[in-house]
């Protein structure tokens, strides 16, 4: 997993070598950059000069009735300024998603997949009741890893700039927005796609030191918390592999990636969860007033059981054995 660069590594290739490069503008100014929901990150920007202005298009995918559709607009030249993408700014960004209207991204971002929709909604309800650091971590993750494949919009550029990259279509969702630059675009990329590797690996080494506790004797006091990072990450994953069949264009390295996510990371994760969850009843036969006990009756943690028990009963799912998201279709929508 620690060489999958499938979320960004196309952008590597469409003209933004340093041969290509002749030089930036010494002045630079403040963009607001968004994905659409709600904030805006803000970017110093700074024109850029180029030897073969080809480069600047940005193309991206959205799925119309099932139907996926490409879009193309040439953008404006600029680039981040000397200072790059801020990782505290980013992660500001990323932390008003969290305490804003999740739910709003998440019924948005994955229309069409309505047993995850509804599981991320329940995992952030119980971090709203719980405020767990490693839950909220996971949360950014979803956020972080979705956002690095969503195509970027921009605020604040002149009027001449922003006729460069105004989406004029009217089939597309994004039609009278600005697409961000192709170079901010990219920055911000590849800092979303720093972001979320570094909290996949806090999420993996914290859900560790969980599970240890619970071979240490504290039984089922961790279970709650291991079952929603556990449902979380299996679902980035899944996403992972999904997204490798559209970006790869090596057939044979898509499915090797995908029966090694299978085998050693999905394999663990699910094994692990299924030993330490014998003493609990299957999930979709979980009923809170007969229940509650096991869990040391926590209020968020029982409403949580609930809901994921209305979940699985929903979507067909069984026991913990099958804890992991059903196989989806996930949508393009918006992909870059």
């Amino acid at each position: 997993m620690k060489d999958w660069k499938a979320d960004f590594e196309r952008h590597v290739s469409l003209g933004f070598s340093v041969g290509n490069i002749k030089g930036f503008a010494t002045t630079e100014r403040r963009l607001y950059i968004t994905h659409g929901y709600g904030f805006v990150l803000p970017v110093e920007a700074r024109e850029v000069f180029v030897r073969d202005d080809r480069c600047f298009s940005v193309d991206w995918v959205e799925e119309e009735h099932g139907s996926p559709r490409e879009f193309c607009v040439s953008t404006a030249k600029l680039s981040a300024g000397i200072e790059g993408i801020p990782t505290s700014l980013l992660a500001e960004y990323l932390d008003r998603h969290i305490d804003g209207p999740f739910e709003k991204f998440v019924d948005e971002y994955f229309a069409g997949t309505p047993f995850l929709t509804e599981v991320l909604k329940t995992a952030h309800r119980y971090y709203l009741r719980e405020r767990l650091p490693v839950v909220r971590k996971a949360l950014k993750l979803v956020l972080a890893y979705n956002l690095t494949m969503h195509i970027t919009m921009v605020e604040g550029l002149t009027d001449e700039e922003n006729m460069a990259g105004k989406i004029r279509d009217e089939s597309s969702k994004f039609r009278g927005k600005t697409v961000a630059p192709v170079m901010i675009n990219f920055q911000v990329k590849c800092a979303l796609a720093d972001m979320w590797r570094e909290l996949q690996k806090d999420v993996l080494e914290e859900l560790s030191q969980l599970y240890h506790g619970v071979y240490n004797g504290d039984k089922l006091k961790n279970w709650p918390t291991i079952f929603l990072l556990a449902a979380i990450l299996l679902a980035v994953w899944e996403e992972m592999q999904f997204d490798c069949h559209y970006r790869v264009p090596d057939p044979v390295a898509v499915q090797k990636f995908c029966n090694d996510m299978e085998t050693t990371p999905v394999g663990v994760i699910v094994g692990l969860f299924s030993a330490i969850s014998q003493k609990l009843p299957a999930i979709s036969e979980w009923d809170t007033r007969k229940h509650h006990h096991l869990l040391n009756s926590n209020q968020a943690v029982c409403e949580a059981m609930s809901e994921m028990q209305a979940h699985v009963t929903k979507y067909g799912m069984a026991s913990h054995e099958d804890m992991r998201p059903l196989t989806i279709k996930w949508s393009v929508d918006s992909n870059v």
